[in-house]
C-alpha cells in the first residue's frame, strides 16, 4: 500500500486484543505491508487521547462500564474516515452499527480467515475515502475532516473558519497558510478571504455563487476572472455546476 497502516484495537479482553494483534502482524508477513499496532484495554484512554491518527479500529462493544456504539459515536464525530470494525459475542450489538457507518462486525472468537476479510474491506473504506484530510486545532482540541466534506473556509480576523459537512470549526490561521495546503484540490477563492469547494458549487451568477447547500457567497470583481477559470475547468468534469450567467 505505500503507507504504514495505523490500526487500533480497543477490548477490555487482554487475550482478545493479544488474539488480534497476532492476526495483525501474520497478516503484515503474508502481504508485505506495515503495521503499526496499537492496543488498548480501556475505551476512555483511547477516547481521550484520539486525535485522527488511525486508519482502521477494531472496537468490543461490550466493554466493562463503555457502550461501544456510544464510543464509535464519538470517534465518527470526530473522524469520517477511519474504518471502524465492532468485535462482539453478541450478535444483537452489531446490529447499530449502521449508525455510525461501521465496516462490519466480527464475532467472537474471531478466526483468521474472518478477520482477514474483515481487515481488507475497512482497508478498501479508507483508501477511498482518506484522500485528502485537514486537521483543525483549537481549544476544544483536534478534528480531522475530510477535505471533500468542506463547503467552503472564510477568514475572520485572526481566525480561519470552516463551514463542513459536520459542522463548523475554526483554528487560528491565514488564507494563504490554507490555500497552500489544498494545493491540486478545487478550491478557489470566490472573494477576498474566502476559499471556496468547488464541488459544492451549484450555480455562478454575476457577483455571487451559490452552494448546492442553497448557501450564496459573495464573488468580487477581482477575482472573478480567475474564479471563472477554475469554475469553468471544474463545469467541465462535473455537469452539474451551472455557469448561467453569460456576463461573468
Amino acid at each position: 500500500m505505500g503507507k504504514i497502516i495505523n490500526v487500533a484495537i480497543v477490548d477490555d479482553q487482554k487475550e482478545d486484543a493479544e488474539q488480534l494483534e497476532e492476526y495483525l502482524i501474520k497478516y503484515e508477513e503474508e502481504h508485505d505491508v506495515s503495521i503499526r499496532i496499537t492496543v488498548f484495554l480501556v475505551s476512555f484512554d483511547f477516547l481521550e487521547t484520539y486525535h485522527g491518527e488511525y486508519d482502521v479500529i477494531f472496537l468490543d462493544i461490550e466493554m466493562s462500564g463503555s457502550d461501544g456504539l456510544e464510543a464509535a459515536r464519538e470517534i465518527r464525530s470526530k473522524d469520517t474516515a477511519v474504518g471502524i470494525i465492532f468485535v462482539t459475542s453478541m450478535i444483537q450489538y452489531a446490529i447499530n452499527g449502521y449508525e455510525v457507518n461501521a465496516i462490519d462486525f466480527m464475532m467472537k472468537p474471531v478466526g483468521y480467515y474472518n478477520f482477514k476479510v474483515k481487515l481488507e474491506k475497512a482497508f478498501r473504506f479508507f483508501m477511498t475515502r482518506n484522500i485528502k484530510e485537514i486537521l483543525i486545532s483549537n481549544k476544544e482540541g483536534i478534528q480531522k475532516i475530510l477535505a471533500s466534506d468542506i463547503f467552503y473556509i472564510e477568514k475572520e480576523r485572526d481566525d480561519l473558519v470552516f463551514h463542513t459537512r459536520q459542522g463548523i470549526f475554526r483554528e487560528r490561521g491565514s488564507i494563504k497558510s490554507i490555500k497552500e495546503e489544498l494545493t491540486e484540490l478545487p478550491f478557489t477563492e470566490c472573494t477576498s478571504g474566502c476559499l471556496v469547494n468547488l464541488n459544492h458549487v451549484k450555480r455562478v451568477g454575476k457577483d455571487t455563487v451559490t452552494l448546492a447547500e442553497t448557501e450564496e457567497l459573495p464573488l468580487s470583481r477581482r477575482l472573478k476572472q480567475r474564479s471563472q477559470k477554475s469554475i469553468s475547468a471544474m463545469w467541465e468534469e462535473v455537469p452539474n455546476v451551472d455557469l448561467y450567467d453569460s456576463n461573468i
